[in-house]
């Protein structure tokens, strides 16, 4: 396809030809800027021969550009909306390289996807312009997956972006951040303003780059994921509060007072200082400590 779908006249045309309404209970915000699109597939680091998939693809700005850089690899698009999948079959028409899927990726066993669709074991990277209602959930659910992947690049609103790459001691360090780098380590690679979008939403946005660990220690010094999360949860809902306070008076999970602080004492850590100030692998060891003595009382 010579036209670029990334411009603001590729785009109007499509939408005009097609005559279609975006759906904003989809969160449809069509990239007009081939640039940001030339960022995002090489923060990917597409060599040619991966599985990629994609999830949201729209009108096919962000899949034009992942086909062009594809030469013996595939490209799988994930699309919620049926209307826009009929789209893609008739922009992309013959494209061997490219294969849709109309799903919700909200409810995608992923590892099931890879198996039916990667049948030549290449290496799996994942790209996505995420609706911004649904951001959160749709990442958590490919890294709980553990689907192997090379790498992830996804766009997200501004404020999530920077909640996901923040570290202890900061204000936007949170759960998410916890949740996120304990399977991958990310990086914010651009800043997006909204006026490359068709509509323009009413935040910017964010480029992130999730990389895998060399050698993830988070996963291999964790001894109960399923404990590690109760504990990082009952740290960040009453982040205010000191460690000993959020974790003895915890709604997720119940824990004793004395435990609490013994456990605190046995890791040097001050009963007064706060969850919010903890670095992951600080986080990892109360948890473990406090779960191996529950064990034995």
């Amino acid at each position: 396809m010579e036209n670029k779908i990334a411009t603001p006249s590729g785009t109007k045309k499509i939408l005009r030809e097609y005559n279609l309404n975006l759906k904003k209970s989809l969160g449809q915000n069509f990239l007009i800027d081939s640039n940001i699109i030339d960022i995002i597939t090489a923060a990917s680091a597409i060599e040619g021969d991966e599985f990629v998939i994609e999830i949201g693809p729209g009108i096919g700005s962000l899949t034009q550009a992942v086909l062009e850089k594809l030469d013996e690899g595939k490209l799988l698009a994930v699309e919620k909306d049926a209307e826009m999948v009929r789209v893609l079959e008739n922009i992309f028409a013959g494209e061997e390289k490219l294969t849709l899927l109309n799903q919700d990726a909200l409810k995608i066993d992923w590892n099931e996807i890879a198996a039916e669709y990667n049948t030549e074991n290449r290496k799996i990277k994942l790209i996505a312009n995420l609706p911004y209602y649904v951001t959160t959930p749709i990442i958590m659910g490919v890294l709980e997956s553990e689907l192997e992947l090379e790498q992830m690049v996804f766009m997200v609103q501004k404020e999530v972006g920077e909640r996901i790459c923040a570290g202890p001691e900061t204000k936007k360090f949170g759960s998410l951040s916890v949740a996120v780098q304990y399977h991958m380590q990310p990086e914010i690679v651009h800043q997006v303003p909204s006026s490359v979008f068709i509509p323009q939403p009413d935040v910017d946005s964010v480029i992130v780059s999730l990389s895998p660990y060399e050698q993830n220690i988070y996963q291999e010094e964790v001894i109960s994921k399923k404990f590690f999360f109760q504990i990082v949860k009952s740290i960040f809902q009453q982040r205010r509060k000191t460690l000993r306070n959020s974790l003895s008076k915890s709604a997720v999970i119940n824990l004793d007072r004395d435990l609490v602080t013994q456990a605190l004492e046995d890791e040097g850590i001050g009963i007064k200082k706060r969850g919010e100030k903890l670095s992951i692998s600080e986080m990892i060891s109360i948890s473990n400590r406090i779960y191996k003595m529950r064990k034995e009382n």
